[in-house]
């Protein structure tokens, strides 16, 4: 069973018993619920993590009712920061009216500790007992960084909706970015937010709108539209034809805005839009810890 790091189970093979007791395989089980099981169960997976922990998760179908009005009549174009500086990032997010969103790398924060239960692994006899337990001390350990990381990018979802209407986003290369600035990407976490954040806004009923990434919205004028080339490393844009100076990020999250209000379809203040109706099926999943 060990070699096995999950299995899962259809319409067969398990039963809830209420509460937090299932039945798998002909045994019965309790477990930690984390939240309600609602909607019809399609699967029911079992997986054990790099820690040894066990989870049972289930995969269900749920209608859900979501809001249909306008709460801000506003709608935010973000642009992300791809400019090498200290072999990095230089911020996380930049929103058109100026606003950053710095990210706290909680990986960063955390790599002297990591690295210290990295050198007792490697000190410890293979198939030992301390092995084993150095090795889920490391792996809690990246366990802690991941879920800091998930509930700051949980956090920011929140807060853009309750601010926005609509949110527009570049799509970017991350594998490509990731090859250039590797551990960095990782830690920022761009696609794992982005997932989190399309999640949050279809239950509160915002639109998350993406342009393409070959749209030239760094190169481009916010102001008259002009198109001049702009190197990489350069964070500050000067149109050559009306001579706006602004941040490179600021200009792009101004391009951003401008392209996402020609594609969603939403109300804005003075502006004679319908307003958008969420509607459908959705996805969503309960984990609970076996115990």
């Amino acid at each position: 069973m060990k070699k096995y790091k999950s299995f899962t189970l259809k319409q067969a093979g398990w039963k809830l018993l209420g509460g937090n007791r299932i039945r798998l395989t002909g045994r019965n089980y309790k477990f930690v619920l984390s939240r309600p099981v609602g909607g019809t169960v399609k699967t029911v997976t079992v997986k054990r993590d790099q820690a040894g922990r066990l989870f049972v998760c289930f995969s269900v179908i749920e209608e859900v009712n979501l809001p249909v009005e306008v709460s801000t009549g506003k709608i935010g174009g973000f642009g992300r920061s791809v400019a090498q500086r200290h072999f990095g990032l230089k911020t996380y997010l930049t929103d058109d009216e100026g606003s950053t969103y710095q990210s706290p790398e909680f990986l960063k924060a955390n790599l002297s500790e990591i690295a210290r239960l990295n050198r007792q692994l490697s000190r410890k006899q293979k198939g030992s007992n301390n092995r084993q337990k150095a090795k889920r001390q490391l792996a809690l350990a990246h366990d802690r960084v991941a879920n800091e990381r998930r509930d700051a990018h949980f956090k920011l979802a929140h807060a853009l909706c309750d601010k926005y209407d609509a949110l527009g986003f570049e799509t970017l290369n991350l594998r490509g970015m990731k090859k250039l600035w590797g551990r960095k990407m990782s830690d920022l976490g761009f696609s794992q937010f982005m997932l989190i954040l399309e999640h949050v806004a279809c239950t509160r009923g915002t639109q998350v709108v993406k342009i393409g990434q070959w749209q030239p919205t760094s190169q481009t004028c916010s102001c008259c539209g002009h198109r001049q080339p702009i190197e990489l490393r350069e964070r500050w844009f000067t149109c050559e034809v009306c001579g706006l100076e602004i941040g490179r990020d600021h200009n792009a999250a101004r391009n951003i805005k401008r392209e996402a209000i020609a594609i969603a379809s939403i109300a804005l203040l003075g502006v004679g839009a319908s307003t958008p109706r969420l509607e459908g099926v959705s996805q969503s999943f309960s984990t609970a810890s076996l115990a």
